[in-house]
């Protein structure tokens, strides 16, 4: 076609402006215009979710998951790194990915070690295998969500965003309305959902079974069945947790000749536990999936956490932590539920947090790097203040009167939280393991003189609730404590403790050794009020020996210095012994004036353990003296104070010399239902006087009465 010039400046034929896609620029045409561009293939529905792998237990998770099958929204599934979260959504979502137009999968990066993964990144990804064009997808990550709500709206589409670190790192990547089911995996609780439309399934670590099973598709049935119990201690040393089991199973796997018994000896040791649960490769290692979620957490989380793996007990509180951040108990509050948020902790019954077992091993390494001894060291001491400051509270509600030598007892800082004697016994009860481990810590830690004092503070515990074996334990560090503190009157009283326990558990040499051991210290020193308590101890080592007449002396030899100290609690303990030295003697009417005294007297001084054994042995004295009426009166009274005090032995104590009067009154059934009683106590506290109260219910359950035996030795306890 010719153009005149003047028709050239009219028609001009040029392409301006921003052009997107392809353009097609032509002069004059005549006739039509046919453009043919190649068809793209379309693109298969996506099929994204990996293979489940192994896969064992879980009955209660699938269970709750399998109720949101069939329902769209959204389901997030948290538990600690290692728990086996997106093993579970897995093989949940495999078991319904039939019934979805397809399956779009991605890791969100959020614990790897790396820098999580950015929404725009699987945003494009799932616009891809949706069939959006390259240049179709906008640049923005708002146009970019909203670009796949449009195209994902009215579909049936299984999404499963793995490894999430924050619900804003999901929130982008949710379908448009629909069918839909998205799942999120995460160690982090991510609460923000909950506006969302979220539910929660949480997953703790298998448990035995589900572990041995696990344990048994790595290595077979018949190595578990020859090893059956070793196979046991190996899952209980992973403590269940999948990615453990799978570490250890896969070296055992690697090397069919090992027996388990190795893998356990290896394990048993907690300073290398975590570094042997990697298989040799390193692909998996429980170290460094803990170090990830570690390295997630902040300046002030992470250090709450160090710290809190000093703690040497199996569970704390609030306030225990608070006392051991060096916080107060808001700000402690808030980090605990942080961490529990980030399955770091767990949170337990009545406010108690505690680590799998694990990740508290975790904690401690990272407590003990070169960086954070001073802040270790200074949260311990801490910690062990904490305590002992609580238990020298409880011992003062519980047994006022009674005399001391730890320093703590005459400051003014007390635990407010313990009010009352049932407080302060519920408390000592409950704390008890954590501060046997305490004491041992503070000790190993040289804190010496705190290890001995948190053994005189646990004294009523263990006069009311008589756990021998933990009594012995605890009280000789305290004495080793005391020795590298080469305090002699603080080895005289913790071997004056272990002599009552020994008294209690009827090891009558044992506790004579430890009587002597300390009679001799408090002489050395011319402490005269451990000097009565060794006497007291060496005259109901001879009382139980049916020594009596040395008893009484050594009992009126122990008052006298009670007497000179102008002391009537210590008085009145030495009358209720002398007075049940007198029953045996057979010298009824001194030795119901003795105890009756002795009753005033901690009447007066408002001490209900105490009153409660002077009842118990008012009891056994009148039936001696031929008085059953009487003897019953004062043990159903004893009976009365001791459940209230909470004295569990005192309570089975005169139980069982209810029993004696009943059989003395040929009331066989009353008998036989005391005697149930006393026998439930006595073996639920491990005590020695089980035995022959269960062989006298025998013999009452199968034969008629028999006359009755005279009254058992009392409760040595002071």
């Amino acid at each position: 076609m010719v153009q005149s010039p003047d028709e050239r400046d009219r028609w001009a034929n040029e392409l301006t402006g921003t052009i997107a896609g392809s353009s097609v620029q032509a002069g004059s045409i005549a006739g039509g215009v046919h453009i043919t561009m190649p068809r793209s293939a379309s693109l298969p529905a996506p099929a994204q979710l990996p293979a489940p792998g192994l896969f064992a237990g879980r009955h209660d998770e699938m269970a709750e998951l399998r109720a949101h099958a069939g329902r769209q929204g959204l389901v997030v599934i948290t538990g600690a790194g290692g728990v086996g979260k997106t093993t579970l959504a897995l093989h949940w979502l495999h078991e319904l990915k039939d019934e979805y137009e397809g399956q779009l999968f991605v890791d969100l990066r959020g614990f790897s070690g790396a820098d999580p993964l950015p929404p725009d990144e699987p945003l494009e990804r799932f616009l891809r295998a949706l069939g959006a064009l390259p240049e179709s997808i906008p640049p923005s990550i708002d146009e970019q969500a909203a670009l796949f709500r449009s195209m994902t709206t009215g579909s049936r589409l299984i999404v499963l965003l793995d490894n999430a670190v924050s619900a804003a790192q999901v929130r982008p990547l949710l379908p448009g309305a629909g069918g839909s089911l998205v799942v999120v995996t995460s160690r982090r609780r991510l609460s923000g959902l909950v506006v969302d439309g979220a539910r929660f399934v949480d997953v703790d670590p298998l448990g035995v079974t589900g572990a041995l099973e696990l344990l048994e598709r790595l290595i077979g049935a018949e190595r578990i069945r020859a090893e059956r119990e070793h196979a046991r201690s190996l899952v209980a040393l992973c403590g269940t947790l999948p990615l453990a089991v799978c570490a250890s199973g896969a070296r055992l796997a690697a090397r069919r000749r090992w027996p388990i018994a190795r893998a356990v000896a290896e394990l048993d040791d907690e300073a290398r536990r975590l570094s042997a649960l990697r298989t040799g490769e390193g692909d998996i290692s429980v170290d460094a999936v803990f170090n990830t979620s570690y390295q997630a957490l902040d300046d002030a989380h992470a250090r709450a956490y160090r710290l809190l793996g000093v703690h040497p007990g199996n569970d704390f509180d609030v306030a225990a932590a608070a006392a051991l951040l060096g916080t107060d108990e808001d700000h402690a509050a808030d980090l605990l539920h942080d961490l529990v948020d980030a399955s770091l902790l767990i949170e337990g019954g009545d406010e108690r947090y505690f680590f799998h077992d694990l990740v508290r091993l975790h904690a401690r390494d990272k407590a003990h790097e070169p960086t954070a001894a001073l802040d270790r060291m200074e949260a311990l001491a801490r910690l062990a203040d904490w305590y002992l400051t609580s238990a020298v509270t409880a011992d003062l509600l519980l047994m006022p009167g009674r005399w001391h030598l730890g320093d703590k007892y005459a400051s003014e800082r007390r635990n407010g939280a313990l009010t009352d004697r049932p407080t302060a016994l519920s408390w000592l009860e409950q704390e008890r393991d954590n501060l046997a481990a305490v004491a041992r810590e503070a000790h190993e830690a040289g804190l010496h003189p705190v290890t001995w004092q948190l053994c005189e503070a646990g004294w009523p515990l263990f006069l009311h609730r008589k756990h021998y074996r933990a009594w012995i334990r605890m009280y000789e560090v305290g004495l080793v404590a005391a020795r590298s503190c080469d305090d002699p009157r603080a080895q005289a009283r913790m071997l004056e403790g272990l002599g009552v326990a020994h008294l209690n558990l009827q090891e009558i040499d044992a506790a004579r050794d430890k009587y002597e051991a300390a009679l001799a210290l408090e002489r050395q020193t011319g402490h005269r009020l451990g000097e009565a308590a060794a006497l007291e101890g060496l005259g109901l080592v001879a009382f139980a020996t049916g020594d009596l007449a040395p008893a009484v002396g050594l009992f009126r030899e122990a008052r006298d210095v009670h007497a000179a100290l102008d002391r009537p609690r210590g008085i009145a303990l030495m009358e209720r012994h002398i007075g049940e030295a007198l029953s045996a003697w057979g010298r009824h009417g001194e030795a119901d004036a003795a105890l009756t005294g002795a009753l005033d007297t901690f009447v007066r001084l408002d001490e209900p353990y105490h009153q409660a054994r002077t009842l118990t042995c008012l009891g056994q004295a009148r039936l001696l003296a031929g008085r059953p009426d009487e003897a019953a009166e004062a043990l159903h009274a004893s009976l009365g104070v001791a459940r209230e005090a909470g004295a569990r032995h005192v309570e089975a104590g005169a139980l069982r010399e209810l029993a004696r009067v009943a059989a003395h009154q040929g009331a066989a059934a009353d008998e036989r239902r005391f005697l149930e009683q006393a026998l439930a106590i006595y073996t639920e506290l491990g005590a020695p006087q089980a035995a022959p109260v269960k062989e006298r219910l025998d013999e009452v359950r199968s034969e008629p009465p028999a006359p009755q035996e005279p009254p058992a030795q009392p409760d040595p306890a002071p």
